[in-house]
């Protein structure tokens, strides 16, 4: 979305804010005038929700998240006038303007309006104003921040590369979920509205906020246009919706869609079309239809005079992000994007989209001035792309320019790639720069060259997660190293451990001596080995003990059970429903009960174990051919993202992965490209590249390097 330029407006109370103001959608027109500028609104269940985080008037922040006009936006104005109306609020429209209020100080009982949060922390300075927010909250208030999100930003803002937006919106951000149609109830009891009238009549499927907001009429008239005025509003708005998925996010000009729109004309309209069939088209695509229009023209200049740029219809955006997503990019297009995009945030977007299509002719120019007139953060930000291309140069070239930092978890994540290409000439060029700084130390030792390289750099630093660097150590038969790790460390972990290692090493005698004292991970794998060397053994009595004793499985003893035979038993241990069934059987049910409900069986600070153990028992399931099985277990966990296409490719299956990445889910996308480079199908590969996939483009460039691709130099040294 477009992150607006210029001051924040002085604070007010909402009831000085026009609704437009603060962004609310504009809603269709019906009939003559007179109608208030809002449709009677109708309450849903989000609604309650976020009344009882605003009647307690405590600090807190809200971030409501649903699709494009589904009604967020206008939620929050209605909650915030029922429950706030005397609060000023003020609307800080970008990330800068964000620290800017920050850093002069909120006025206890003021209302921070962060409408498309995105815009205040996915740019350059989103760290920043994450963090910012983070102290605001935990000053004395009260302070009420809201705001709003596509469920995809939030799917970004809390992964890897985003750590100070992740905490924020895990740790102190109150997430209420709009939903994107209404009930066939909240639809029958809607008050008297012609606007809403109308909506509820041509609805699709319950969704009336689109209704109203004009969103479906705007993407009808856009997918069937009818005449050659319609059709070349269809070719400008394609190119703008193509601009915006590739990354610019500023005002479209006249001047960047003026140069990018030929190439999105049918055949048959370039054929003797009009001298002003652009003008003709633009005009199509800005008039105003039941009050809406797909094209909003925009002025940032003071005083009065022609718009300055263009901003998509949000329904409209989102609509062509989902369908378009492996559309051909035409030459016209980049080349007006090369000439017009003059926002460095947003030709540094550009300029990634470019590379994931081996576009280098334009990559190249794209990311230098990028990185040249924009800051040091969208340089580093680069650094993981450049790496993953193999471009040597322009890596060496960034390190000489910029502080020798990299961005942690990304550069990270590309350098442990064992077939990225260079791998040992890039470590070596970060290791001579001083490029490890600022990573940790589980990150250096996943990327280093070797176990024992990594042993050195880990020790210089206190704070890393020193269970990785154990592992790696007692795999690599330095057993004393380890064990001086394990007995220096007073963290948790450390018993757990030496647990799981005797078990492996199938040493029963220290197995017994470490469950003597209690520890739950050598009781579980004590019972494993019972169980896998005892055929009279009683798998449930033994497992049942376990469970009311509040230990957790393992991997071993899970693997034990479905040895036996006794799938329902695993199933049952590692969905939780073992807990209730053993306190039934308990002799004290009082006391297992207590046990119970403060949750000792199943704690939460081990749901995340929980989760390893059903993965573990999924992979087992799949292993041995039972995929209904499998499924249920990973069925709605939030790794089932990850397990199923990492299944899907160990069974070689390449139609239901293409399946699932053209969905867009990014694990199914990296399995399928390693899939396809694996069998050598490259033409696959380069037409999945061309379309904007950056797996299959990152493996091409690997296989290219490796001499395994037709025309292989020429496609390193030009690009597609």
């Amino acid at each position: 979305m477009h992150a607006r330029r210029g001051a924040p407006s002085p604070a007010r109370p909402i009831s000085e804010w026009h609704p437009f103001d603060l962004d609310v959608h504009r809603a269709v027109t019906v009939g003559g005038t007179g109608l208030p500028d809002l449709p009677t609104y109708l309450p849903r269940e989000h609604d309650r929700a976020l009344a009882e985080m605003l009647t307690a008037k405590r600090t807190a922040m809200v971030v409501l998240t649903g699709e494009s006009s589904t009604g967020k936006t206008r939620a929050l104005y209605e909650a915030i006038a029922a429950e706030l109306g005397t609060w000023p609020l003020l609307y800080p429209r970008t990330a800068e303007d964000l620290l800017h209020l920050l850093a002069n100080g909120v006025e206890p009982g003021t209302v921070l309006w962060l409408n498309e949060t995105q815009n205040h922390l996915l740019d350059t300075h989103g760290e920043r104003a994450a963090a910012a927010l983070r102290t605001l909250l935990k000053l004395p208030g009260p302070f009420i921040v809201v705001g709003t999100l596509w469920p995809q930003y939030w799917s970004t803002l809390t992964g890897p590369n985003q750590p100070q937006a992740r905490n924020l919106l895990h740790h102190r951000v109150t997430r209420i979920r709009v939903a994107k149609r209404f009930t066939t109830a909240q639809m029958a009891t809607a008050p008297t509205d012609p606007r809403l009238a109308k909506a509820l009549a041509t609805a699709h499927d319950g969704e009336v906020v689109q209704a109203i907001a004009g969103g479906t009429a705007v993407v009808e008239r856009y997918e069937h246009p009818d005449t050659p005025e319609d059709r070349y509003a269809t070719a400008i708005l394609t190119a703008a919706l193509d601009a915006r998925r590739l990354g610019h996010h500023a005002l479209l000009t006249t001047a960047l869609l003026t140069a990018a729109a030929p190439d999105y004309l049918a055949d048959d309209d370039r054929v003797d079309a009009p001298e002003t069939w652009f003008e003709i088209g633009l005009k199509t695509a800005t008039a105003t239809r039941l009050g809406v229009a797909a094209l909003i023209p925009k002025r940032l200049h003071r005083g009065v005079g022609p718009p300055d740029g263009y901003h998509l219809h949000d329904y409209l955006d989102q609509h062509g992000r989902f369908t378009r997503r492996r559309a051909l990019t035409p030459d016209s297009l980049w080349d007006a994007l090369m000439a017009h995009a003059h926002d460095p945030e947003d030709r540094f977007r550009l300029a990634r989209s470019a590379y994931h299509r081996l576009r280098y002719r334009h990559a190249d120019p794209l990311y230098r001035t990028a990185t040249a007139t924009g800051s040091t953060t969208t340089a580093v930000r680069m650094m993981s792309v450049l790496i993953a291309h193999g471009r040597v140069d322009e890596v060496r070239e960034l390190l000489d320019r910029e502080p020798p930092h990299i961005r942690t978890h990304e550069t990270a994540e590309v350098l442990q790639r064992p077939w990225l290409p260079h791998r040992q000439m890039f470590l070596d060029l970060l290791e001579d720069r001083g490029s490890w700084a600022d990573l940790s130390p589980a990150d250096k030792l996943a990327v280093a060259a070797s176990p024992h390289d990594a042993g050195g750099v880990l020790w210089q630093s206190s704070n890393g997660r020193w269970q990785r660097l154990a592992d790696v150590l007692a795999d690599s038969g330095r057993w004393d190293e380890a064990l001086d790790i394990v007995r220096a460390e007073p963290a948790s972990w450390a018993s757990a451990w030496l647990a799981e290692r005797f078990a492996a090493a199938g040493n029963v005698d220290r197995l017994r001596q470490l469950a003597a004292t209690d520890i739950p991970e050598a009781i579980a794998n004590l019972a494993a080995h019972t169980l896998a060397t005892d055929d009279q053994a009683d798998a449930e009595a033994v497992v049942s003990d376990l469970v009311k004793a509040g230990h957790p499985p393992t991997d071993r003893l899970l693997a034990a059970l479905v040895d036996r035979g006794e799938d329902e038993l695993a199933i049952k241990l590692v969905t939780g429903a073992t807990a209730a069934e053993a306190l039934s059987k308990s002799k004290d049910e009082r006391a297992g009960g207590i046990r119970f409900l403060r949750g000792s069986v199943f704690p939460k600070f081990v749901e995340w174990r929980v989760g390893q153990r059903q993965e573990q028992l999924a992979n087992l399931f799949a292993d041995k051919g039972r995929w209904s099985e499998a499924l249920m277990l990973v069925k709605g966990k939030p790794w089932a993202q990850e397990w199923i296409p990492k299944r899907l490719a160990l069974a070689g299956n390449l139609n239901a992965l293409r399946e699932l990445a053209d969905t867009g889910l990014d694990h199914a996308g990296r399995e399928l490209a390693a899939l396809l480079a694996e069998h050598g199908r490259h033409g696959e590969l380069l037409d999945r590249t061309r379309k904007g996939d950056e797996h299959c483009g990152q493996r091409l460039v690997a296989l290219a390097h490796e001499g395994k691709v037709p025309n292989g130099e020429q496609l390193l040294a030009e690009g597609l």
